[in-house]
Protein backbone atom coordinates (compact mmCIF):
# COMPACT_ATOMS: atom_id res chain seq x y z
CA UNK A 1 0.00 0.00 0.00
CA UNK A 2 3.04 2.80 0.92
CA UNK A 3 4.63 1.76 -2.26
CA UNK A 4 1.44 2.47 -4.38
CA UNK A 5 0.72 5.72 -2.01
CA UNK A 6 4.31 7.03 -2.99
CA UNK A 7 4.01 6.03 -6.65
CA UNK A 8 1.28 8.37 -6.55
CA UNK A 9 3.01 11.13 -4.97
CA UNK A 10 6.05 10.82 -7.09
CA UNK A 11 3.29 10.80 -10.33
CA UNK A 12 2.52 14.40 -9.32
CA UNK A 13 5.66 16.30 -8.43
CA UNK A 14 7.21 19.27 -9.18
CA UNK A 15 7.75 18.55 -13.64
CA UNK A 16 4.41 17.13 -13.95
CA UNK A 17 1.84 19.03 -15.49
CA UNK A 18 -1.80 19.17 -14.01
CA UNK A 19 -4.49 19.97 -15.96
CA UNK A 20 -6.29 21.60 -12.95
CA UNK A 21 -4.08 24.27 -13.01
CA UNK A 22 -1.05 25.28 -15.03
CA UNK A 23 -0.22 28.21 -12.07
CA UNK A 24 1.41 25.54 -10.38
CA UNK A 25 3.47 23.92 -12.79
CA UNK A 26 4.81 28.02 -13.05
CA UNK A 27 4.92 28.12 -9.47
CA UNK A 28 7.26 25.06 -9.63
CA UNK A 29 9.33 26.12 -12.52
CA UNK A 30 10.10 29.17 -10.98
CA UNK A 31 10.82 27.19 -7.88
CA UNK A 32 13.44 25.15 -9.32
CA UNK A 33 14.87 28.29 -11.44
CA UNK A 34 15.25 30.33 -8.18
CA UNK A 35 17.21 27.16 -6.47
CA UNK A 36 19.26 26.67 -9.08
CA UNK A 37 20.29 30.79 -9.27
CA UNK A 38 20.94 30.23 -5.72
CA UNK A 39 23.48 27.64 -6.22
CA UNK A 40 24.83 29.10 -9.33
CA UNK A 41 25.43 32.40 -7.09
CA UNK A 42 27.24 30.57 -4.07
CA UNK A 43 29.56 28.52 -6.18
CA UNK A 44 30.45 32.21 -8.09
CA UNK A 45 31.09 34.01 -5.02
CA UNK A 46 32.87 31.48 -3.45
CA UNK A 47 34.92 30.59 -6.60
CA UNK A 48 36.32 34.17 -6.84
CA UNK A 49 36.72 35.45 -3.11
CA UNK A 50 39.15 32.09 -2.84
CA UNK A 51 40.68 33.38 -6.23
CA UNK A 52 40.90 37.07 -4.99
CA UNK A 53 42.83 35.60 -1.82
CA UNK A 54 44.87 33.69 -4.00
CA UNK A 55 46.11 36.32 -6.18
CA UNK A 56 46.87 38.66 -3.28
CA UNK A 57 48.98 35.72 -2.26
CA UNK A 58 50.74 34.93 -5.27
CA UNK A 59 51.31 38.62 -6.03
CA UNK A 60 52.97 39.14 -2.46
CA UNK A 61 54.87 36.53 -2.86
CA UNK A 62 56.25 37.22 -6.42
CA UNK A 63 56.96 40.61 -5.54
CA UNK A 64 59.27 39.56 -2.44
CA UNK A 65 59.68 36.62 -1.79
CA UNK A 66 58.08 34.16 0.99
CA UNK A 67 61.05 34.60 3.43
CA UNK A 68 63.00 37.80 4.66
CA UNK A 69 65.73 37.09 6.46
CA UNK A 70 67.89 40.34 8.82
CA UNK A 71 70.06 41.01 11.20
CA UNK A 72 68.74 40.17 14.63
CA UNK A 73 70.59 43.80 16.15
CA UNK A 74 69.71 45.31 13.02
CA UNK A 75 73.29 45.69 11.49
CA UNK A 76 73.97 45.41 7.72
CA UNK A 77 74.44 41.60 6.30
CA UNK A 78 77.19 40.46 4.30
CA UNK A 79 79.04 38.28 2.34
CA UNK A 80 80.35 36.11 4.81
CA UNK A 81 76.34 35.66 5.92
CA UNK A 82 75.29 35.09 3.10
CA UNK A 83 77.61 32.41 2.76
CA UNK A 84 76.87 31.09 5.98
CA UNK A 85 73.01 30.78 5.67
CA UNK A 86 73.61 28.80 2.23
CA UNK A 87 75.32 26.17 3.95
CA UNK A 88 72.44 25.72 5.97
CA UNK A 89 69.80 25.65 2.53
CA UNK A 90 69.51 22.84 0.09
CA UNK A 91 71.53 23.42 -3.10
CA UNK A 92 70.87 25.35 -5.92
CA UNK A 93 69.10 27.79 -3.38
CA UNK A 94 68.39 31.18 -4.74
CA UNK A 95 69.39 33.79 -1.78
CA UNK A 96 69.00 37.44 -2.83
CA UNK A 97 71.24 40.19 -1.63
CA UNK A 98 68.79 43.50 -1.34
CA UNK A 99 69.26 47.15 -0.32
CA UNK A 100 66.72 49.33 0.01
CA UNK A 101 66.75 53.29 -0.03
CA UNK A 102 64.40 56.17 0.16
CA UNK A 103 65.23 58.82 -2.69
CA UNK A 104 63.79 61.95 -4.32
CA UNK A 105 63.37 60.82 -8.31
CA UNK A 106 62.76 63.44 -10.29
CA UNK A 107 62.24 64.44 -14.30
CA UNK A 108 62.28 67.81 -15.33
CA UNK A 109 59.59 69.54 -13.24
CA UNK A 110 58.36 66.74 -11.75
CA UNK A 111 59.51 64.68 -8.58
CA UNK A 112 58.32 61.95 -6.60
CA UNK A 113 59.13 60.34 -3.37
CA UNK A 114 60.53 56.66 -4.15
CA UNK A 115 61.87 53.59 -2.33
CA UNK A 116 64.83 52.34 -4.10
CA UNK A 117 65.01 48.35 -4.22
CA UNK A 118 68.71 47.59 -5.11
CA UNK A 119 69.33 44.00 -5.83
CA UNK A 120 73.16 42.03 -6.48
CA UNK A 121 71.69 40.17 -9.71
CA UNK A 122 68.82 40.14 -11.58
CA UNK A 123 69.28 36.49 -12.18
CA UNK A 124 69.42 34.81 -8.64
CA UNK A 125 66.71 37.70 -8.24
CA UNK A 126 63.71 36.43 -6.43
CA UNK A 127 60.99 39.16 -7.76
CA UNK A 128 59.12 37.12 -10.43
CA UNK A 129 59.58 40.97 -12.06
CA UNK A 130 59.11 39.41 -15.79
CA UNK A 131 55.22 38.41 -14.87
CA UNK A 132 54.61 42.40 -14.21
CA UNK A 133 56.64 43.82 -16.84
CA UNK A 134 53.92 46.21 -19.19
CA UNK A 135 57.27 47.99 -21.12
CA UNK A 136 60.82 47.16 -21.68
CA UNK A 137 63.34 44.58 -20.22
CA UNK A 138 65.20 43.88 -17.50
CA UNK A 139 68.80 44.13 -17.21
CA UNK A 140 71.41 44.89 -14.78
CA UNK A 141 71.94 47.96 -16.57
CA UNK A 142 68.82 50.16 -16.33
CA UNK A 143 66.41 50.74 -13.63
CA UNK A 144 62.35 49.35 -13.41
CA UNK A 145 59.85 51.66 -12.02
CA UNK A 146 56.40 51.44 -11.45
CA UNK A 147 53.70 51.97 -14.09
CA UNK A 148 51.89 55.03 -11.53
CA UNK A 149 55.20 56.43 -10.94
CA UNK A 150 56.34 56.69 -14.47
CA UNK A 151 53.02 58.36 -15.31
CA UNK A 152 53.56 61.18 -12.45
CA UNK A 153 56.94 61.90 -13.53
CA UNK A 154 56.02 61.81 -16.99
CA UNK A 155 58.78 59.37 -18.36
CA UNK A 156 58.75 56.32 -20.85
CA UNK A 157 61.38 53.59 -21.98
CA UNK A 158 64.49 55.10 -22.61
CA UNK A 159 64.13 58.31 -20.72
CA UNK A 160 66.85 59.66 -18.07
CA UNK A 161 65.47 60.00 -14.50
CA UNK A 162 67.71 61.98 -12.07
CA UNK A 163 67.61 60.14 -8.30
CA UNK A 164 68.26 62.67 -5.28
CA UNK A 165 69.73 61.51 -1.74
CA UNK A 166 68.79 64.30 0.44
CA UNK A 167 69.94 64.10 4.21
CA UNK A 168 69.68 66.18 7.19
CA UNK A 169 68.11 68.90 4.38
CA UNK A 170 71.34 68.59 2.68
CA UNK A 171 71.94 67.24 -0.82
CA UNK A 172 74.25 64.05 -0.51
CA UNK A 173 74.18 62.56 -3.45
CA UNK A 174 72.83 62.62 -7.61
CA UNK A 175 72.73 60.47 -9.92
CA UNK A 176 71.52 59.84 -13.86
CA UNK A 177 69.84 56.67 -15.07
CA UNK A 178 68.30 55.56 -17.66
CA UNK A 179 64.93 53.93 -17.06
CA UNK A 180 64.66 50.47 -18.72
CA UNK A 181 61.18 49.08 -17.72
CA UNK A 182 57.97 49.97 -16.21
CA UNK A 183 55.95 47.44 -13.91
CA UNK A 184 52.65 46.86 -12.97
CA UNK A 185 51.89 45.08 -10.12
CA UNK A 186 48.78 46.02 -9.02
CA UNK A 187 49.49 47.40 -5.63
CA UNK A 188 49.11 50.90 -5.58
CA UNK A 189 52.54 51.20 -3.08
CA UNK A 190 54.15 49.44 -5.47
CA UNK A 191 53.31 51.08 -8.71
CA UNK A 192 53.47 54.40 -6.99
CA UNK A 193 57.11 54.37 -5.44
CA UNK A 194 59.06 51.51 -6.27
CA UNK A 195 62.51 51.21 -8.48
CA UNK A 196 63.87 48.33 -8.79
CA UNK A 197 67.64 47.86 -9.76
CA UNK A 198 70.83 46.82 -10.08
CA UNK A 199 72.86 47.50 -6.72
CA UNK A 200 75.79 48.68 -9.05
CA UNK A 201 73.25 51.17 -9.94
CA UNK A 202 73.00 53.37 -6.55
CA UNK A 203 76.58 53.01 -5.24
CA UNK A 204 76.32 56.42 -4.71
CA UNK A 205 73.46 55.97 -2.53
CA UNK A 206 73.96 52.12 -0.32
CA UNK A 207 77.47 50.87 0.94
CA UNK A 208 78.62 47.41 0.03
CA UNK A 209 76.70 45.58 2.75
CA UNK A 210 73.63 45.05 2.37
CA UNK A 211 69.69 45.43 4.49
CA UNK A 212 68.09 41.55 4.37
CA UNK A 213 68.53 38.83 2.12
CA UNK A 214 65.39 37.15 0.29
CA UNK A 215 64.56 33.52 -0.31
CA UNK A 216 61.83 31.08 -1.97
CA UNK A 217 63.38 27.99 -0.23
CA UNK A 218 61.28 26.36 3.48
CA UNK A 219 62.78 27.39 6.48
CA UNK A 220 60.56 25.34 8.98
CA UNK A 221 63.37 22.21 9.54
CA UNK A 222 66.47 24.94 9.82
CA UNK A 223 67.78 25.60 12.91
CA UNK A 224 69.13 29.50 12.97
CA UNK A 225 71.04 31.11 15.64
CA UNK A 226 70.14 34.09 17.37
CA UNK A 227 72.22 36.21 14.79
CA UNK A 228 69.42 35.74 11.96
CA UNK A 229 65.85 36.92 12.14
CA UNK A 230 63.58 35.16 10.11
CA UNK A 231 60.10 36.24 8.72
CA UNK A 232 58.13 35.45 6.01
CA UNK A 233 55.90 37.30 4.14
CA UNK A 234 52.58 36.63 5.57
CA UNK A 235 54.17 38.29 8.95
CA UNK A 236 55.15 41.61 7.50
CA UNK A 237 52.37 41.98 5.55
CA UNK A 238 50.22 41.34 8.74
CA UNK A 239 47.94 44.31 8.60
CA UNK A 240 47.02 43.54 4.85
CA UNK A 241 46.32 39.89 5.74
CA UNK A 242 43.83 40.81 8.71
CA UNK A 243 42.18 43.14 6.10
CA UNK A 244 41.93 40.03 3.23
CA UNK A 245 40.48 37.79 6.00
CA UNK A 246 38.24 40.80 7.34
CA UNK A 247 36.25 40.27 4.35
CA UNK A 248 35.68 36.18 4.45
CA UNK A 249 33.25 36.55 7.63
CA UNK A 250 30.25 38.55 5.65
CA UNK A 251 31.14 36.83 2.61
CA UNK A 252 30.51 33.64 4.48
CA UNK A 253 27.36 35.05 5.94
CA UNK A 254 26.16 36.29 2.59
CA UNK A 255 26.93 32.47 1.46
CA UNK A 256 24.62 30.90 3.84
CA UNK A 257 21.79 33.45 3.86
CA UNK A 258 21.59 32.25 0.09
CA UNK A 259 21.29 28.93 1.26
CA UNK A 260 18.60 29.72 3.53
CA UNK A 261 16.67 31.36 0.74
CA UNK A 262 17.33 28.52 -1.31
CA UNK A 263 16.22 25.79 1.01
CA UNK A 264 13.14 27.99 2.15
CA UNK A 265 12.09 28.38 -1.30
CA UNK A 266 12.24 24.76 -1.58
CA UNK A 267 9.83 24.52 1.13
CA UNK A 268 7.82 27.32 0.04
CA UNK A 269 7.15 25.53 -3.00
CA UNK A 270 5.98 22.57 -0.54
CA UNK A 271 3.15 24.29 1.35
CA UNK A 272 2.20 25.75 -1.56
CA UNK A 273 2.10 21.78 -2.97
CA UNK A 274 0.63 21.12 0.32
CA UNK A 275 -2.20 23.35 -0.06
CA UNK A 276 -3.20 22.79 -3.32
CA UNK A 277 -3.05 19.09 -2.97
CA UNK A 278 -4.61 19.18 0.70
CA UNK A 279 -7.88 17.02 -0.17
CA UNK A 280 -5.49 14.39 -1.92
CA UNK A 281 -3.82 14.08 1.37
CA UNK A 282 -6.89 13.56 3.59
CA UNK A 283 -7.60 10.43 0.79
CA UNK A 284 -4.27 9.15 1.73
CA UNK A 285 -4.62 9.86 5.15
CA UNK A 286 -8.08 8.31 5.25
CA UNK A 287 -6.36 5.22 3.28
CA UNK A 288 -3.66 4.55 6.19
CA UNK A 289 -0.89 7.00 5.11
CA UNK A 290 0.85 8.37 8.47
CA UNK A 291 2.38 11.32 9.39
CA UNK A 292 5.86 9.80 9.31
CA UNK A 293 4.73 9.10 5.35
CA UNK A 294 3.94 12.03 4.23
CA UNK A 295 6.70 14.05 5.87
CA UNK A 296 9.18 11.47 4.29
CA UNK A 297 7.11 12.53 0.62
CA UNK A 298 7.81 15.41 1.39
CA UNK A 299 11.68 15.10 2.13
CA UNK A 300 11.49 13.16 -1.05
CA UNK A 301 10.39 16.06 -2.57
CA UNK A 302 12.62 18.50 -1.71
CA UNK A 303 15.05 16.05 -2.31
CA UNK A 304 14.44 15.68 -5.85
CA UNK A 305 14.39 19.61 -6.60
CA UNK A 306 17.56 20.10 -4.59
CA UNK A 307 19.63 17.45 -6.33
CA UNK A 308 18.21 18.57 -10.05
CA UNK A 309 18.42 22.17 -9.36
CA UNK A 310 22.17 21.07 -8.05
CA UNK A 311 23.15 19.26 -11.43
CA UNK A 312 22.26 22.45 -13.43
CA UNK A 313 23.42 25.22 -10.85
CA UNK A 314 26.88 23.55 -10.58
CA UNK A 315 27.00 23.20 -13.92
CA UNK A 316 26.18 26.23 -15.33
CA UNK A 317 28.48 27.71 -12.85
CA UNK A 318 31.68 25.92 -13.64
CA UNK A 319 30.86 26.20 -17.19
CA UNK A 320 30.77 29.91 -16.44
CA UNK A 321 33.47 30.11 -14.55
CA UNK A 322 35.80 28.39 -17.16
CA UNK A 323 34.91 30.29 -19.70
CA UNK A 324 35.66 33.48 -17.55
CA UNK A 325 39.18 31.92 -16.53
CA UNK A 326 40.09 31.48 -20.29
CA UNK A 327 38.88 34.42 -21.47
CA UNK A 328 38.60 37.64 -19.39
CA UNK A 329 35.39 38.69 -20.37
CA UNK A 330 35.00 41.23 -17.41
CA UNK A 331 37.71 43.24 -17.41
CA UNK A 332 38.28 45.31 -13.81
CA UNK A 333 38.96 49.25 -13.10
CA UNK A 334 42.29 50.46 -12.82
CA UNK A 335 41.14 51.10 -9.04
CA UNK A 336 40.85 47.34 -7.82
CA UNK A 337 44.10 46.45 -6.40
CA UNK A 338 46.27 43.41 -6.90
CA UNK A 339 44.65 42.43 -10.57
CA UNK A 340 43.35 43.69 -13.40
CA UNK A 341 40.96 40.63 -13.93
CA UNK A 342 38.34 38.76 -12.08
CA UNK A 343 40.31 36.36 -9.89
CA UNK A 344 39.04 33.03 -9.96
CA UNK A 345 39.76 29.66 -8.18
CA UNK A 346 37.82 26.49 -9.40
CA UNK A 347 37.29 23.77 -6.55
CA UNK A 348 35.37 21.19 -8.42
CA UNK A 349 35.09 19.66 -4.28
CA UNK A 350 32.75 22.54 -3.97
CA UNK A 351 29.30 20.28 -4.90
CA UNK A 352 30.59 17.76 -2.03
CA UNK A 353 30.90 20.42 0.44
CA UNK A 354 27.78 22.33 -0.87
CA UNK A 355 25.12 19.53 -1.32
CA UNK A 356 25.42 17.94 1.77
CA UNK A 357 25.04 21.52 3.63
CA UNK A 358 22.05 22.18 1.74
CA UNK A 359 20.49 18.65 2.42
CA UNK A 360 21.28 18.72 6.35
CA UNK A 361 19.98 22.37 7.00
CA UNK A 362 16.83 21.49 4.80
CA UNK A 363 16.39 18.71 6.65
CA UNK A 364 16.38 20.28 10.04
CA UNK A 365 14.07 22.95 8.88
CA UNK A 366 11.47 20.53 7.61
CA UNK A 367 11.14 19.49 10.89
CA UNK A 368 9.88 22.87 11.82
CA UNK A 369 7.78 22.84 8.56
CA UNK A 370 6.68 19.34 9.87
CA UNK A 371 5.41 20.53 13.15
CA UNK A 372 4.08 24.11 11.66
CA UNK A 373 2.18 23.06 8.16
CA UNK A 374 0.96 18.96 8.08
CA UNK A 375 -0.57 19.26 11.53
CA UNK A 376 -1.84 22.32 10.56
CA UNK A 377 -4.10 20.15 8.15
CA UNK A 378 -4.34 17.53 10.68
CA UNK A 379 -3.48 14.77 8.16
Amino acid sequence: MNIQILKKFLSANVFSINNKSRINLYLNIFSFIITSLSIIFIVLILSVNEGFKKTVNNVIVDLNGKYKILNKFSEDLTDDDESKILSLLPENTILSKVSTKDLIAKNKSFSEPINVIAFDNSNDFVHNLQDILLEGSISDSDIIIGKILSDKLNVSIGSTLILINIESNNIESIESLKVGGIFKSNIPAYDTYRIYGNRKLFKNFINENYDYFLTNDDFKNILFNNKYLIKNIFQINDDLFKWLNAYDFPIKMLVFFIMLICIFNILQNNLMYISYYKNDFFILKTLGLNNIYIYFLILLRSFLVLFLSSIVGFSISYILLNIEQKINLINLPDYVYFTDSIPIHIDYMLPVYIFPLLLIIMSVISLYFYNSFIKKYEF
